[in-house]
């Protein structure tokens, strides 16, 4: 990756500002005043970033092929983290998710927010290429892009064979696995995630545990991968709360 990366966007860059991440300047399309540009303008001085207004053109220049809407700001690049420092201290619970060969910025980007809303401990992004962390990716994660631990894996397998072993029980999203609501809750998992068109790699598949399934309307072939990712993230969250016995 670059040096800086930039986040386009109102929520990308409202989020950046709110959050931790390395922002050293903004810029507002000039000509516009709205409440959103107030709140921006407003965050960047309170944190003391500088925020400039510039023409659409300049903005245009940055983005790209990204819808910027009129907002921009610079930052560090982020920084993916390693997995031995995101597995808890042995008999502590912890969830993480893994998405395989996933290659599309808007997906990700999307499962990124996802990952947000139903924390994991980290987010492994697995393959041999992955889309650039930045503009399609964090306009898409909606401001979330620095509040999910990042882990960058070249081989699935090598990261599950690794969590295997530290405990985790490996789970694989799969249309033809058992209902979802019949799960029952462990300690440590590792939800797997293929690509929406490829599904999970040979590979990848040599290391899962168990298959689950999203129960749904038989005229409903499949849902968007961030949806998907959601409602099996809340539901395995959720069957922990209620105390299941662990698989066998």
């Amino acid at each position: 990756m670059s040096e800086s990366s930039w986040l386009f966007g109102f929520h990308a860059v409202e989020g950046a500002l709110k959050s931790s991440a390395p922002v050293d300047l903004v810029y507002l399309q000039e000509g516009r005043r709205s409440a959103r540009s107030a709140r921006i303008l407003e965050l960047s001085r309170a944190a003391g970033i500088p925020c400039n207004f510039v023409s659409s053109r300049k903005l245009d220049e940055a983005a790209g092929a990204v819808a910027h809407n009129g907002f921009a700001a610079r930052c560090a690049p982020v920084k993916f983290r390693s997995l031995e420092t995101c597995i808890p201290a042995e008999g502590r619970p912890s969830r993480i998710l893994l998405l395989d060969a996933v290659s599309d910025p808007h997906n990700l980007g999307a499962v990124i927010r996802t990952a947000a809303a139903f924390p994991v401990d980290a987010l492994i992004i697995a393959g041999p290429s992955a889309p650039p962390l930045e503009g399609a990716v964090s306009k898409a994660a909606a401001g979330h892009l620095y509040r999910v631990p990042l882990v960058r894996s070249k081989v699935a397998a090598d990261s599950l064979r690794h969590l295997a072993g530290e405990g985790y029980w490996i789970l694989g999203a799969e249309a033809s696995g058992s209902d979802l609501s019949s799960w029952k809750s462990c300690d440590r998992w590792v939800l797997c995630m293929g690509s929406e068109a490829k599904g999970l790699r040979a590979k990848t598949r040599s290391q899962i545990d168990e298959y689950l399934a999203i129960p749904m309307a038989g005229d409903v072939e499949s849902l968007n991968l961030s949806v998907a990712t959601g409602i099996l993230l809340y539901a395995l969250t959720t069957a922990g709360l209620r105390g299941s016995p662990a698989p066998g």
